[in-house]
């Protein structure tokens, strides 16, 4: 029920938010993993719904040195604060 007391619509409180995680391969490659995850917005709650909804995975990427040619960036904080950035471009 909402603040007007009446019923909502079954479905319109979900939301779908995607997941982007690159792993680190033994060769030096990047491979990046993308998942589509449902949020409902009135609970808060996320769930990952396996049925008809399979992890896309892409790759190989290489670590490149400019931004101009890159395809993807990662950006990540270090242990000591400083922001780190890595410039991937797919193979």
């Amino acid at each position: 029920m909402s603040a007007n007391g009446k019923a909502g619509i079954k479905g319109l409180n979900k939301r779908e938010e995607f997941v982007v995680t690159f792993r680190s391969e033994p060769d030096g490659s990047y491979t990046k993993f993308t998942k589509k995850m449902t949020r409902d917005r009135t609970t808060g709650a996320i769930k990952y719904y396996v049925k008809g909804n399979p992890v896309i995975e892409e790759g190989p990427y290489v670590v490149t040195n400019n931004a101009d040619g890159s395809d993807e960036i990662l950006q990540y904080e270090g242990f000591s604060g400083e922001k780190i950035v890595v410039y991937l471009k797919k193979q």
